[in-house]
């Protein structure tokens, strides 16, 4: 694992990921981190609408390593993306997102 999964860092996981019944993660990407202790990781089931996004509880701080325990084939990936890098599931692959603009 990278240093930023092993030292507890953080990043933001939709509701939806991390709820009593989650929905696997199916989207990601690296932002521009916001404090010292945030990776810019960004991980979302991919079912979130845009009037779901804006409600208070719909994003949730959370440890990246629990990122990599909810969906180990993404611990390689985390590994090597840098700022702006985004990535989809596509079946049992993960894809990298050219077409994507990271919102502001």
């Amino acid at each position: 694992m990278t240093m930023l999964v092993d030292s507890g860092y953080l990043c933001l996981a939709s509701s939806m990921i991390l709820s009593e019944r989650p929905m696997p993660i199916r989207f990601f990407y690296r932002d521009h981190p916001e404090h010292q202790n945030d990776t810019g990781f960004r991980f979302y089931s991919g079912f979130e609408t845009d009037e779901f996004l804006e409600q208070e509880h719909a994003a949730c701080v959370a440890p990246l390593e629990s990122m990599a325990r909810i969906e180990p084939s993404i611990a390689e990936l985390l590994m090597c993306s840098e700022v702006g890098t985004v990535w989809e599931r596509a079946g049992d692959q993960w894809v990298q997102v050219t077409d994507y603009r990271i919102p502001d």
